[in-house]
Order: structure tokens, then C-alpha cells, then sequence
């Protein structure tokens, strides 16, 4: 995916988390990542009407790696989700944002619940020209977005997409094998 590809799909991307909301309170920041990834998988890749008509090739995983954001879409958009975030954790969130901006083009930090506003907003005011996830060839972007509580559910959410040839499961299968192919192939590159 060349520059232009991966500008376009980072606005998509932001677009997607723009009207992304969790659909509960849960308990757990697993399960607030669950949900995103849900969310975006269905989304960038029900078709049509999107910035990137790539007939459903989205590559949105749930990264596990120590020093990997928590939803990674085709290996380029970083998405990292915290909850309830106290001064220490945003802190030591700051210093992951730097490993994440090396290893993907694109970083979007989300904070559910409760957080630290003074530490937060800092944290915002470090990276002053970089929200809009736009292309400045000296920084990797980075896009923070707040999820309060009394809006849980009411935003967009995976069940508002249908996932095209949900009926043919071997084109299905065949999808996913052709992106994950290309993904290893662009990794090797």
C-alpha cells in the first residue's frame, strides 16, 4: 500500500473510531478492545460507500505483542484503548505512544471512563500538530479520542454491517487467506 493508500485508509480508519462508542461499560480493557476490533472488522469491510473500495480486504487484528497497540488495521493504523486512566498510566501511555509511532504510520489512543484530565490533556498537547491523522513526512500522526461512560451504546456499532458473501463461507475463507498472504508479503518487503 503506497502513501496515498494508506493516508486514505487512516481517514477511513478515523472516520470508523469517530462514531465508534463501546456498546457497555465493561470491566475489563480486553473487552473494550473486543468490541473495537469487532466493530472496525465489520465496518472497513461490509463495502461501499467508503473513502477505499477495497471490496472487503481489511486486515483488522487484535495485536498481543508487549510493545504492539491493541487493534492493528493492515498493519498500518496503531489503535491503543485504555480505561479508566490514572496520572501514572497516562504517563507511562506517553512512552508507548513514541514505540507505536515507530512501528506503524498511523496511532489513534482511546481512553474509556475515567482519566486523569490534567495528564490527559498534556499528553493531547505533546503531539500538538499531529490529530488529524494527516501525512507530515517528519512524525507518524496521532489521533486521541475520549469514550465517556453516559455515551456507551449509543454510537455505531459491528452489528450496523452487513460483512459482504456472508453466505458463501469458502470465498470467506478465501478473503482472509489472500489477506493475510498479502500482509506476511508486505511485512517481508
Amino acid at each position: 500500500m503506497g502513501i496515498v493508500g494508506k493516508e486514505e485508509l487512516a481517514q477511513e480508519v478515523a472516520a470508523a473510531l469517530g462514531d465508534w462508542t463501546p456498546t457497555r461499560a465493561y470491566e475489563q480493557e480486553a473487552a473494550f478492545q473486543d468490541d473495537l476490533h469487532a466493530y472496525l472488522d465489520a465496518r472497513l469491510n461490509a463495502g461501499g460507500g467508503k473513502i477505499l473500495d477495497t471490496g472487503g480486504n481489511f486486515v483488522v487484528e487484535r495485536a498481543h505483542g508487549e510493545l504492539e497497540c491493541d487493534v492493528v488495521v493492515s498493519d498500518t493504523v496503531g489503535i491503543t484503548i485504555r480505561r479508566d486512566l490514572t496520572a501514572e498510566q497516562i504517563d507511562q501511555l506517553a512512552g508507548r505512544v513514541r514505540e507505536y509511532q515507530k512501528a506503524y504510520t498511523h496511532v489513534a489512543i482511546i481512553a474509556c471512563g475515567s482519566i486523569d484530565g490534567d495528564n490527559w490533556e498534556k499528553l493531547q498537547h505533546t503531539y500538538p500538530n499531529q490529530r488529524g491523522l494527516n501525512n507530515d513526512p517528519d512524525s507518524t500522526p496521532v489521533m486521541f479520542l475520549r469514550r465517556r461512560e453516559t455515551n456507551y451504546g449509543k454510537g455505531d456499532s459491528a452489528e450496523n454491517y452487513q460483512q459482504p458473501d456472508a453466505e458463501d463461507p469458502e470465498r470467506n475463507i478465501l478473503q482472509t487467506t489472500v489477506s493475510l498472504v498479502q500482509r506476511r508479503l508486505r511485512r517481508l518487503r
